[in-house]
């Protein structure tokens, strides 16, 4: 369950104290579950619970209702009234982003595996589609956290139970070569410039902002701006290099006069947040891989706001090898899907 895998990270975090203090918590957070499964059973309104999906994924009540294409006033209306039906408060309004309260987050896991089944409706009139069968090799591109990708893989495996994916993580580099190579697979990764050799479509971005940890000094700092952390030592991913596929990165601290240097390089996101988080400098991360890490609380979001640079996560396939039926439809269905956020 949803809340209580949030409270044992916070167990691992704070130590067996906190869990002896907090024993009531869980049980009253076990008993509020079993109400709100009641009442969505007896009560469920599929519209607000697509309202509090897009408010989680887009992160506030504007950009959820430039997505539905309704009022901001409509989005907090519908949010409102799923609070009282449910007689708890979901959302935390003074965040940004922002922030689901526990019983929030296990609304929006129930909403999810809802929009699952839905978009699954869809995919079963197909009266053929148990014929399309075999493997698709996928090389894939480390950490991406995207619920709608998630939604998609639900969706493919219903639609087409017969296909196998067989799944291999590389670096980006790594997949654009082998692709290049004209090896039987599809890429999804990072790409700095496009190849005469190969298709793509952009499938989404990812948001980078700058971080700090628990352990830094500007943790505790109440008021930061932009300007506070100009001299800070960074810590930089290797592919920041100008011309690599993290390079607005780079650019964005180049044009911003930034003048710390680097403390620490790493290739890997989990390392960059341990480093982070243990006070070696700020750093650059994908906002949806934060709020995924068990660390999310122990680190601070720092300024500007809007974050620092999109990068685009995409498709690959060779222009010049033949693809399966089932290559074919799997490219056609991810690019229909739509998973950007």
């Amino acid at each position: 369950m949803a809340d209580l895998s949030y409270l044992w990270q916070t167990f691992h975090t704070f130590g067996r104290p906190f869990i002896l203090i907090n024993y009531q918590y869980i049980q009253n957070i076990s008993a509020e579950i079993t109400m709100i499964q009641r009442k969505l059973a007896d009560n469920l309104n599929w519209t607000l619970l697509h309202v509090l999906i897009a408010i989680c994924e887009e992160g506030s009540i504007s950009a959820a209702a430039d997505r539905l294409n309704i009022t901001q006033s409509a989005v907090s209306q519908n949010l409102k009234k799923l609070e009282e039906q449910l007689e708890n408060q979901l959302v935390i309004r003074n965040t940004k982003p922002l922030e689901l309260t526990p019983i929030g987050r296990y609304c929006l896991q129930v909403a999810q595996t809802i929009f699952t089944e839905i978009t699954s409706i869809e995919a079963m009139k197909g009266s053929n589609l148990h014929l399309l069968e075999g493997n698709i090799k996928l090389l894939v591109v480390s950490r991406l956290h995207n619920p709608k990708y998630n939604n998609f893989l639900v969706y493919f495996k219903k639609k087409y139970p017969n296909i196998t994916l067989d799944l291999t993580v590389k670096s980006s580099m790594d997949i654009l070569n082998d692709l290049k190579q004209k090896n039987p697979a599809i890429g999804i990764c990072l790409a700095k410039h496009t190849s005469d050799t190969l298709n793509q479509k952009i499938l989404f971005n990812q948001r980078y902002y700058l971080y700090c940890g628990y352990h830094h000094p500007l943790f505790s700092v109440k008021e930061l701006s932009i300007s506070n952390i100009l001299e800070e030592n960074f810590i930089a991913f290797n592919s920041e290099a100008i011309g690599d596929v993290l390079s607005p990165i780079a650019l964005f601290k180049e044009a911003h006069d930034f003048t710390g240097h680097v403390s620490a390089y790493t290739n890997n996101l989990d390392e960059l947040v341990r480093l982070i988080y243990t006070g070696y400098g700020i750093g650059a991360l994908p906002d949806k891989f934060v709020a995924a890490t068990h660390l999310a609380s122990k680190l601070r979001r720092l300024p500007p706001k809007d974050g620092i640079a999109d990068i685009p996560v995409y498709i690959f396939w060779h222009k010049h090898r033949n693809l399966s039926a089932i290559e074919s439809k799997f490219i056609e269905e991810i690019i229909d899907f739509d998973i950007s956020f």
